[in-house]
């Protein structure tokens, strides 16, 4: 705990000056000796936040604020979709859940409206849930390549019967998925759930999230897949409008 607070003081020097900084700035600011200094410096180095230049000063990377700029993507993500989603709720008259991907595979509900039905898909904000086998991590892994390739490459676990782990058929599925624009699912992550997600994009047009609804299996048959795929479909697009995304037609 004591390396890590030494870390953090270090980087509100960063903070503060905004400027490349001898080792003997920063010992004199954070009050370190230069011993264990140059350890939290190396440390630092050696996970890309900080660099050293020609003259042995250290300063920023980028890294830090990519990760924060997530972070802020995140909470405008929330603060625009909430409406959205209460909306998607009422009309679907199912469960409702903003996510995002997560590290080791996973997707992640940063925000859920409970269904107002007594029958409902019980979750939790911020449980992780494997993203290859719902449909809100597959309306995301079908537009990032990267995220795909990750996921394609590690062990995939199957959760029930039905649950798709297989390399080639989970390419096809997204393929389709990237197609059609949504994802469908039925008993891969829990024999009695299924789900039907889209993906939200931002002012670049980069997939950062999906919504969906979370449906009870006995539910799903094909007339109510259909009409909560449109409703999805329509949320979807809303808020990634609201995050400054235009649809192509308005590009054109």
């Amino acid at each position: 705990m004591g390396s890590v607070l030494k870390t953090f003081d270090v980087l509100d020097v960063f903070g503060r000056e905004w400027r490349a900084l001898s080792v003997t700035e920063l010992s004199r600011e954070t009050g370190q000796p230069k011993s264990s200094l140059h350890r939290v410096l190396s440390t630092l180095v050696q996970a890309g936040v900080l660099e050293q230049n020609e003259q042995g000063l250290y300063h920023l990377t980028l890294k830090l604020w990519r990760i924060g700029a997530l972070a802020l993507t995140e909470i405008d993500a929330l603060q625009v979709a909430r409406p959205h989603l209460e909306a998607l709720s009422k009309v679907a008259d199912e469960t409702v859940h903003l996510a995002v991907l997560e590290r080791d595979d996973g997707v992640v509900y940063l925000s859920k409206v409970e269904s107002p039905r007594s029958i409902r898909v019980q979750t939790q904000v911020g449980r992780v849930s494997p993203s290859w086998c719902t449909a809100t991590g597959r309306a995301i892994l079908a537009f990032d390549e990267t995220a795909r390739r990750h996921m394609l490459a590690a062990p995939r676990q199957k959760f029930t019967p039905t649950t798709v782990s297989d390399a080639d058929l989970l390419r096809e599925i997204l393929d389709q998925v990237a197609r059609n624009g949504y994802a469908v699912t039925k008993g891969e992550n829990h024999p009695e759930m299924g789900g039907i997600a889209a993906p939200i994009r931002d002012h670049s047009g980069t997939v950062i999230a999906s919504c969906g609804v979370a449906i009870p299996a006995f539910r799903m048959d094909e007339a109510l897949i259909e009409r909560c795929t449109d409703f999805v479909l329509k949320v979807s697009g809303d808020i990634s409008e609201d995050l400054g995304h235009l649809p192509k037609s308005e590009k054109s």
